[in-house]
């Protein structure tokens, strides 16, 4: 049987937008007596379901970050978890993909207003 023709079907559930945020994480440490340190990256491919991220690598994919999503004027913040879920070298800095991890109602309604503003 023959592959030719077969679709391509989208595998995420919520509808990407290309918004560019101020993203703080950290990564949640296995032990609570390593202490990590925040980084700050930058948002691209972003929806109600994770964020590919721009910036300095804090862990491997399974591992839990927080991350501190900040809107356009500063003000707008959401704060959620996020599993690392693929990692890649982009040049001279790194990409990777969150999925964000037991997003309370809120703070998804807070997301979508900053995708549509």
């Amino acid at each position: 049987m023959s592959n030719q023709g077969k679709m391509y079907v989208e595998k995420r559930t919520h509808k990407r937008h290309d918004k560019e945020f101020i993203i703080l994480y950290k990564l949640m440490p296995k032990k609570i007596t390593v202490e990590t340190i925040r980084k700050q990256g930058k948002s691209s491919d972003v929806s109600i379901g994770g964020v590919k991220i721009h910036g300095e690598v804090v862990g491997e994919p399974g591992d839990i970050v927080r991350c501190e999503i900040f809107g356009k004027d500063k003000q707008d913040l959401i704060i959620v978890l996020a599993e690392i879920k693929w990692v890649k070298k982009a040049g001279p800095i790194y990409e990777f993909g969150v999925q964000f991890v037991g997003m309370r109602e809120e703070e998804a309604e807070s997301l979508e207003d900053m995708l549509h503003s």
